[in-house]
């Protein structure tokens, strides 16, 4: 579903930040052309979209199945980049990499590789959120691109992870504080900026007032004759209330069979 693809996103992002070339440059699915973005911003930058996002359906369940997702990360650079490093006495330096096409290539070949470490090594919490949202990657892709249009002239590549996601919680799911959802949820929390988006995803989750009965029919994609024909639906009353049966009578084959309170004890229910 596409709640888990929101959140894989933004954790995607926040787990980029400060640990690449690009710095606190890296932006959630930016809108304007990505030639404009590298105009007003000229240092490496980075831009995470989610484009193919497709599910395994069965029947008419489509909130469930299993879920495949393509996170792309866009790099770019237009102008000279700067490198942390250090000399042969172990002191640190920065190297200056020049805005040329073999400095522009090397940093793109730097930014690439610091994208896919900086999700994968753990060392951050929303890298471990990331991984918990992302069970498995399937593929990895990588396009080259470049422009000089307007007189601007730079490089960019493209970075495709097909992922596999982790189910968006039915509605009303209690959500451990160690689930994936969970810690997304809490980090998102902590953060001035995402944690209105948490309380929205809270408030969806949360199933809207449904009783478990309409979420479990909603789930599957039944129709009201179908909740009826499975006995998924309570007796309701003329309100269209459920109300409390204390016996159900079974006529088949013109042999009734009662169900009581007697009746349940005697079957062990």
């Amino acid at each position: 579903m596409s709640l888990t693809r929101l959140v894989m996103r933004l954790a995607c992002v926040q787990a980029l930040k400060g640990q690449t070339l690009a710095g606190t440059r890296v932006f959630d699915s930016a809108v304007a052309p990505l030639d404009l973005v590298v105009e007003e911003h000229r240092q490496p930058l980075i831009v995470v979209t989610t484009d193919e996002h497709e599910a395994d359906i069965t029947g008419r369940d489509l909130l469930r199945g299993a879920q495949t997702c393509d996170l792309v990360i866009e790099i770019a650079i237009a102008a000279t980049a700067s490198m942390p490093s250090s000399n042969e006495p172990g002191e640190a330096i920065t190297i200056e990499i020049p805005h040329t096409d073999e400095g522009m290539e090397l940093t793109l070949d730097m930014l690439e590789h610091q994208c896919v470490a900086a999700l994968i090594r753990d060392n951050t919490p929303w890298a471990t959120i990331w991984m918990n949202l992302v069970p498995r990657v399937t593929r990895r892709l990588s396009r080259r691109g470049a422009s000089s249009d307007h007189g601007l002239r730079f490089a960019a590549r493209q970075i495709v992870l097909t992922c596999d996601l982790v189910d968006t919680p039915a509605r009303t799911a209690d959500l451990s504080d160690s689930s994936a959802w969970g810690l997304a949820l809490a980090a998102m929390d902590a953060d001035a900026n995402l944690a209105r988006i948490a309380n929205m995803l809270r408030a969806e989750i949360d199933g809207g007032g449904l009783a478990d009965w309409q979420i479990i029919a909603q789930s599957l994609g039944l129709t009201d004759v179908g909740v009826r024909n499975i006995g998924l639906e309570p007796a309701l009353d003329e309100n269209g209330d459920p109300v409390q049966l204390d016996v159900v009578l079974i006529d088949e084959d013109d042999a009734i069979t009662t169900i009581d309170a007697a009746f349940a004890d005697e079957q062990g229910a």
